[in-house]
């Protein structure tokens, strides 16, 4: 069990009575740094048989639909996928899974994830990038959208744990504690390759970072 389980608890009860209001400030929030995270997206590294984790309301999914064969997108809230579903993609498959309790079962060409990583606590960090390493095959890649400290001017501390938890409300005034933290593409780099990855890590916009990350660096 670990020592913040309560509070991922109530980051997945976030996530689920988000749903249907994600889009709303996704969307703007996100688009003007999407060109050059599409440029990284499209660069040739994810085909095939693709993995995406956090796949939430399907923004990335679309972007993956269009390069990959075929995509599995796995999210723990089953409102979310019902938002997802929406698009309309044939060529994706929707599973509900909890990404701290997460043991794949098979392996995929890449694996892909976006705004996932800083809602990670220290003390699963470790634990969830051994088992993207067992999801994804030797010569595969991993890459992931998150974001810098830059960021963090929009979010409301949570002042029992700032460098942990944020705060957020949502349109009913309903009120969540969730995880944050803050990660520079230095750091990042850093921490994966003791864990034997290599990793291009980029900010690839004010705020947003890009990395490309495969296997066996150690």
């Amino acid at each position: 069990m670990m020592a913040n389980e309560s509070l991922i608890n109530s980051q997945l009860s976030y996530y689920r009575a988000r749903a249907k209001e994600y889009d709303a400030t996704f969307v703007p929030y996100m688009d003007p740094a999407l060109p050059p995270v599409l440029t990284r997206l499209r660069a040739g590294n994810i085909k095939g048989d693709v993995l995406e984790l956090a796949s939430g309301t399907g923004y990335w999914t679309r972007h993956l639909s269009e390069i990959a064969d075929r995509v599995t997108a796995l999210d723990g809230s089953p409102e979310m996928i019902e938002e997802a579903r929406r698009h309309g993609l044939p060529n994706v498959e929707y599973m509900q899974q909890d990404l701290f309790e997460w043991t794949p079962e098979r392996r995929w060409d890449a694996v892909f994830f976006a705004h996932w990583l800083a809602h990670v606590p220290d003390e699963a960090f470790d634990a969830f990038w051994a088992a993207v390493g067992r999801a994804v095959r030797p010569q595969g890649v991993v890459e992931f959208v998150d974001v810098t400290h830059h960021e963090r001017r929009l979010e409301q501390k949570d002042e029992s744990e700032p460098d942990l938890a944020v705060r957020r409300s949502l349109q009913d005034g309903r009120s969540f504690r969730i995880v944050k933290v803050f990660r520079s593409p230095a750091e990042l780099a850093q921490r994966l390759a003791r864990l034997g990855w290599a990793c291009q890590i980029d900010e690839v916009h004010p705020g947003f970072l890009y990395a490309t990350c495969r296997p066996g660096a150690a």
